[in-house]
């Protein structure tokens, strides 16, 4: 069985790795083949793509967490990152959505429906993420702040005087 793509080479089993040797073995391509063959065949789009790449984004929030002295400045940096507004966390749901969406437009909805359910999991660990801020923000603020005792609503004059507590 011969490969799509003219440089598959099959490999021998010296100073391989476990996946080049398997990939012999089946007449696969690696991994590596694959990307390799990807970046070629998108070379000419990946050209007109921003020169950043998009990891960097989240450094610069990243960077400013050591200079965090509080739990509220903490959860200042964590919101922006992972709330639910323009944060690096939903930007990554909605490139995973439209991951989803190019694929059913493409006739492949087995990978469009494994990008969604990626999707689902990563709102479920945005939720997860909400609620460990919620949890910190919580075990701060009632440790060092007491809690107010409730103000009583304004009692209605019937003429009477009320008793004193005891």
């Amino acid at each position: 069985m011969s490969m799509p793509h003219p440089d598959f080479e099959l490999y021998d089993n010296i100073g391989r790795s476990t996946e080049q040797i398997t990939a012999h073995r089946t007449n696969q391509p690696t991994n590596e083949d694959l990307h390799r063959w990807a970046s070629r065949d998108a070379q000419q789009f990946t050209e007109a793509l921003p020169d950043k790449p998009a990891g960097p984004g989240i450094s610069a929030w990243t960077d400013h967490l050591p200079r965090a002295r509080t739990v509220a400045e903490l959860n200042s940096v964590t919101k922006a990152v992972l709330g639910d507004d323009q944060s690096a966390l939903s930007e990554l749901h909605l490139f995973l959505e439209a991951a989803a969406e190019w694929c059913e437009r493409n006739q492949e909805p087995s990978i469009a429906g494994r990008y969604r359910r990626c999707a689902q999991e990563l709102a479920a660990l945005g939720d997860r993420l909400a609620h460990l801020s919620e949890d910190h923000l919580a075990g701060a603020y009632r440790s060092t702040r007491p809690v107010s005792p409730p103000v009583p609503s304004p009692a209605k004059t019937t003429g009477k005087p009320r008793p004193p507590r005891r």
